[in-house]
């Protein structure tokens, strides 16, 4: 037997836009039946929920590092590269392991629950561990296997990365929420042989790969300097742009001459305005983007470098930071930013068929907005609420494929009072030792 959820107001990020008030959304297991006005709701179907707030897809965060969350506020106001380098390699070759990262995960996804974010794509290291974390949880997401030519915890050259990698896939290749890929850390940490090995194994496996591409300033001169080509001349080169889907994180010093190498269909920027704002790395041109037909969307980087994953906050800080630097009122309205932690972040990972939006045929991945706040009240324009005014402390239910993950502000697939025990023992151990 099916379900009726109804609402004060239904946002479907359907390629139209609509917007339903007094709405339902009727589902059926894990199945979305139908949306609509309350009174063409399916009247065979018991009405489940009535909490009247306001209901739209779950959100995506297309690129962080989950387990960093364990890092959040150890190294503050310092440059990218120095901050990278002399501290944040140092401390995960100390500390980072399975445990750690099984630990800072489920403490992650607590986070990410309460925030709305229903499917994340990640890169870090013993990934297995974080995928299991993810499937015990009931979230999805994309898992990047770590590879660089570094010496990173869970390998110590580029062989064994890329076997991690093989690993992660023989694992959750047929897994219903999770997609094992491929994370090659930048064109900085992996040489041209890296990437094009990386790129090889993607297809071989037919798995998408994520990967870090101009972050700073610093890095486009140095490429430039070395190699007479941009960061992305390079991964085209590699052959590492021409995989199964490829998300391309931060994306900030992409050139005019650029813009033709990423505005394939195969290609995303995911955007990371408040960390890159935080970290003085410079504003993506989004507007850019937009002009030459480049998919983009939007991830929180992980909480050593942004501190939150709060989506609702990115797409609030995109939008006014592109007023801003752009004096462009209207080239990034609310409906296009929205679609950006929705339905083209489905279609970034391969998922446009399957999530994303909130009409039939689709899995029911969906979050009720608590609307009863005076930040949210009168509901006058739903998509001004949604980019302007909610925060992630707004969601009030979190449902996966049907299951609800979070209920009332309670998290129903995990105890997360132990989570957070967890989490705080192992940070006095890292406290000590710095």
């Amino acid at each position: 037997m099916g379900k009726v959820f109804r609402a004060q107001a239904l946002v479907t990020s359907n390629k139209n836009h609509d917007v339903f008030f007094d709405a339902f959304l009727a589902v059926d297991k894990n199945k979305i039946v139908d949306v609509g006005p309350w009174k063409k709701r399916p009247r065979a179907f018991p009405v489940t929920d009535v909490s009247y707030g306001m209901i739209t897809p779950g959100l995506f965060n297309l690129h962080t590092h989950l387990p960093m969350t364990l890092f959040r506020g150890i190294v503050e106001d310092l440059a990218l590269q120095t901050w990278l380098f002399d501290y944040i390699l140092p401390l995960e070759k100390k500390w980072v392991s399975p445990e750690f990262v099984r630990i800072g995960t489920e403490l992650a996804l607590c986070e990410a629950i309460r925030n709305g974010v229903t499917f994340t794509a990640d890169m870090y290291y013993f990934e297995a561990e974080i995928a299991r974390a993810v499937d015990r949880m009931g979230t999805r997401g994309l898992m990047g296997a770590a590879v660089m030519d570094l010496v990173g915890p869970d390998f110590k050259n580029v062989e064994q990365a890329l076997n991690n990698v093989r690993k992660l896939h023989k694992e959750f290749k047929n897994h219903e929420r999770i997609i094992p890929g491929i994370a090659p850390h930048s064109q900085y940490l992996c040489t041209m042989e890296t990437l094009g090995e990386c790129a090889a194994l993607s297809k071989e496996l037919d798995i998408p790969v994520t990967i870090h591409l101009a972050e700073s300033k610093r890095e486009l001169t140095e490429m430039l300097s070395k190699n007479e080509m941009t960061p992305a001349m390079y991964l085209e080169k590699s052959g590492l742009l021409k995989c199964k889907q490829v998300l391309l994180a931060h994306s900030v010093w992409l050139t005019d001459e650029d813009m033709p190498l990423v505005a394939k269909p195969n290609l995303s920027v995911v955007l990371n305005p408040q960390c890159n704002a935080k970290l003085a790395s410079g504003i993506a041109p989004v507007h850019k983007y937009i002009k030459n037909g480049v998919r983009f969307a939007l991830g929180t980087d992980g909480a050593a470098s942004n501190n939150n994953t709060d989506i609702f906050a990115e797409m609030n800080f995109i939008s006014k930071i592109h007023h801003l630097t752009e004096g462009d009122l209207t080239g990034l309205p609310g409906p296009m930013v929205f679609d950006s932690a929705t339905r083209k972040s489905a279609e970034a990972v391969g998922l446009g068929d399957k999530l994303g939006s909130l009409e039939p045929g689709k899995e029911a991945d969906f979050i009720i907005i608590d609307l009863k706040s005076p930040h949210l009240t009168p509901l006058t324009n739903p998509y001004a609420h949604l980019i302007y005014s909610v925060t992630g402390a707004d969601v009030e239910s979190v449902y996966v494929a049907g299951k609800c993950l979070m209920k009332n502000r309670k998290i129903l697939v995990a105890d997360e009072s132990k989570i957070l025990e967890r989490a705080n023992r192992l940070w006095k151990k890292i406290q000590k030792s710095l």
